[in-house]
């Protein structure tokens, strides 16, 4: 008598772990958005703290114009980016000024995004209502108009994601 295995007895055995492998993978891959969303989140909180930190030793700026961050030197814009018309990024303007350790980037690596993209960066603007740093969410809904209505940056969330911002 022979005691091996049949051939479907295999293929049943191989189809049920893929099957728990496809279903470990995809829970994988939600822990993992919503810990980047974590993360970008605890990155706001400590960008807000360093621009208060930044803001008591120049005068109540932060970032603003003159500083010679951000899109155009004044202190708008992506927050990581620095080429083209950044001369320098406002995240290294902050750890130039001792209030950050290290520029703060997204966890995706992106520092800035084209509008309708599905990047992931951060953003600051400051306007005449306040100073708004943005993020964008991986568990929110994306490129919908709304999140950021009555900000500095209105149209954030329909051109570039942004769903989720912080007010300093």
């Amino acid at each position: 008598m022979n005691r091996g295995f049949t051939l479907i007895e295999l293929l049943v055995v191989i189809a049920i772990i893929g099957l728990l492998s496809s279903v470990v993978l995809a829970s994988l891959n939600t822990a993992r958005a919503r810990a980047n969303d974590a993360r970008r989140q605890s990155d706001v909180d400590t960008i807000t703290k360093a621009l208060v930190l930044y803001s008591l030793d120049n005068n109540g700026s932060y970032v603003e114009n003159g500083s010679g961050c951000g899109s155009g030197g004044n202190g708008n814009g992506w927050f990581s980016y620095q080429g083209g018309s950044y001369p320098i990024s406002i995240a290294q303007c902050l750890v130039n000024g001792g209030y950050t350790s290290q520029a703060i980037i997204d966890p995706s690596g992106a520092v800035s995004a084209s509008v309708g993209n599905q990047y992931h960066a951060y953003m600051k603007y400051s306007c005449a209502s306040g100073t708004y740093v943005y993020a964008s969410l991986s568990s929110l809904p994306r490129f919908v108009d709304g999140p950021t209505n009555g900000t500095c940056c209105s149209s954030c969330d329909s051109s570039y994601g942004m769903n989720y911002w912080k007010r300093i």
